[in-house]
């Protein structure tokens, strides 16, 4: 097998891993309240802990990516959020449980860095796009994962919900696959001075606010879809079924939009993914009664759009030096799953003042603000040849 179907095999799975971690907790909201004695807006804070130590993970391992490269780093990584799972499982007190979260993501962070920047330099130039909606398809499977655990532990979910989230060490597996199957660095050619990051400011925040968008509008629905769907109807027995499919279904998108990007450009399919979800979200997460038998296939169209999401890494990847490849799109990625971690937090405050009704309403403005900025964003990219930091990158390269 080649070394680049390796880089894909363990990225992928890795991410697979790190996504499960990551949103396993959206499933026991009700038991940990119980258990710890803390409301919807702790446990809030509890999940978003992960993602803003996402945010911190993609400073310090990026940085580490660009000097020692991605294979160290994603061992680290990995490892890392897969040991803290089940510090978290078995956590006695909230400070702990707590701590191990935050520190859960910032591994969570780096093992994304690497990852991601592995596959995409291991790749042959006429699969990047393909290869990188591959890995990211592990965020579909990664979570349909959790629903599937979701179904298998719900019989016993109240007494045994430590050993749920204990799960969440399997990805411990995939350290040893990476040790042995992927070669140190593939770099070859590359200029190995740090290049100056200010060329690249524009498509960096660009990037993250885009990023930003997509997360906040995603976790807005989906870390509170769990507790949210039995007040419009869906069954818990439902809730799991349609983590799994649409989980499947957001796998599926994310490599459909890897492909499409090598022949569309990436701005097109940004917005147009972000138009999907935009209108479909409406409909996913019905304020009306009127609108619940809609929800089961808007929630689904609304994952379809998402899937347009990897398409801005991928865009910005292209555009950026290597030497800088790794903090530029770590800290891009991770900022926008600390702002999409931020607005999980204040959805918590405001679910425990107006209740879940009224919570649904807000959800759906808040997709729609945050998707909108994503459509206005992405208008504004140029094409790859007329990009400053793309020729920037040229000229520092030749």
């Amino acid at each position: 097998m080649k070394t680049y179907a390796h880089a894909t095999i363990s990225s992928t799975g890795a991410w697979m891993g790190n996504i499960y971690d990551l949103t396993l907790l959206t499933y026991i909201y009700t038991e940990l309240e119980r258990y710890f004695h803390i409301d919807l807006l702790m446990v809030s804070l509890l999940f978003a802990l992960g993602l803003i130590g996402r945010f911190f993970g993609g400073i310090i391992f990026g940085s580490l990516n660009d000097t020692m490269g991605s294979k160290p780093v994603m061992i680290i990584g990995t490892a890392g959020y897969a040991i803290f799972a089940r510090i978290m499982a078995f956590s006695p007190t909230v400070l702990i449980l707590f701590t191990a979260r935050f520190i859960q993501g910032v591994f969570m962070g780096g093992e994304w860095t690497a990852g991601t920047v592995m596959s995409y330099e291991f790749a042959p130039q006429n699969l990047k796009g393909t290869i990188v909606g591959i890995v990211q398809s592990g965020y579909g499977i990664g979570y349909a994962l959790t629903g599937l655990a979701y179904v298998l532990f719900l019989p016993v979910m109240a007494a045994d919900w430590r050993f749920f989230l204990l799960t969440g060490i399997i990805p411990l597996i995939i350290a040893p696959y990476t040790m042995f199957k992927i070669p140190s660095d593939k770099r070859q050619g590359v200029v190995k001075e740090r290049a100056s990051l200010k060329g690249y400011m524009k498509p960096f925040i660009k990037s993250s606010i885009m990023m930003s968008g997509f997360f906040a509008a995603y976790f807005s629905v989906f870390s509170f879809y769990p507790t949210i769907a039995p007040s419009f109807g869906v069954s818990h027995s439902m809730v799991g079924i349609m983590m799994i499919v649409t989980s499947l279904v957001l796998a599926m998108s994310f490599v459909l939009f890897g492909r499409l990007s090598l022949k569309t450009r990436k701005k097109y399919l940004i917005i147009a993914g972000s138009a999907v979800s935009m209108v479909s979200a409406w409909f996913a997460i019905p304020f009306s009664s009127s609108l619940d038998m809609l929800s089961v296939p808007a929630l689904i169209a609304f994952t379809v759009g998402v899937g347009s999401m990897p398409v801005v890494p991928l865009l910005l990847m292209e555009r950026v030096n290597p030497v800088v490849r790794g903090i530029i799109s770590g800290i891009s990625y991770n900022f926008g799953a600390l702002f999409g971690g931020v607005i999980s937090i204040i959805l918590g405050f405001i679910g425990d003042i107006v209740g879940f009704h009224g919570l649904l309403l807000i959800i759906d403005i808040t997709t729609l603000l945050c998707l909108a900025s994503v459509i206005i964003t992405g208008a504004s990219i140029k094409k790859l040849k007329d990009s400053y930091a793309y020729r920037l990158y040229r000229n520092i390269e030749d």
